[in-house]
């Protein structure tokens, strides 16, 4: 849901394409921000309300965009370094983008939110940032399953968690 809590960012399938929408919060409201034949995935806003970054296949590769929420152009997010995004997911000081590269492996990387250079931080999938905006938890490969780790942006330091029973995966920071 966008900052304030009054406008909800999803991916529908529609018409035979899937695309971004956004609703108000209470459901009314529907309004299709995106209308192609790539498929768009993993929504996130910026913390000023004013954006929503989200994954677009275009060519069969992945990259980021985003769009106002209240529609027009999209703006694609020069990511230098980097092939295969999604899982987008904003600072909640708006400086920076994480998100998950796909080459051989999963990587968690991040990359200034008006676009640049990528940094690659460590091998992962589905960063979300903390509310310090220094720290992502992301799910990492372990022995066969996946596991919770801390990463640390700025030295990036992997603390692994303490493992929860199963398949451990989509984190989500509490905001």
């Amino acid at each position: 849901s966008s900052p304030d809590g009054s406008k909800v960012a999803m991916i529908l399938s529609k018409d035979g394409w899937t695309d971004l929408y956004v609703c108000d919060a209470d459901g009314s409201g529907l309004k299709r921000l995106t209308k192609s034949p790539q498929d768009e995935s993993s929504p996130c806003w910026s913390p000023d309300g004013k954006w929503i970054c989200y994954a677009s296949k275009d060519k069969e590769r992945r990259a980021l965009r985003k769009i106002s929420p209240e529609g027009g152009e999209s703006h694609i997010i020069r990511t230098t370094e980097t092939v295969n995004l999604t899982e987008p997911d904003w600072s909640p000081d708006g400086k920076w983008i994480a998100f998950t590269s796909q080459t051989s492996s999963f990587q968690i990387c991040v990359v200034p939110a008006e676009g640049g250079l990528a940094i690659t931080l460590a091998p992962g999938e589905d960063p979300s940032w903390s509310p310090n905006s220094r720290t992502l938890i992301c799910a990492r490969r372990s022995g066969g399953r996946y596991a919770l780790s801390v990463l640390d942006a700025m030295t990036k330091q992997v603390k692994d968690i303490a493992r929860i029973s199963g398949n451990d995966s989509q984190p989500a920071w509490a905001k």
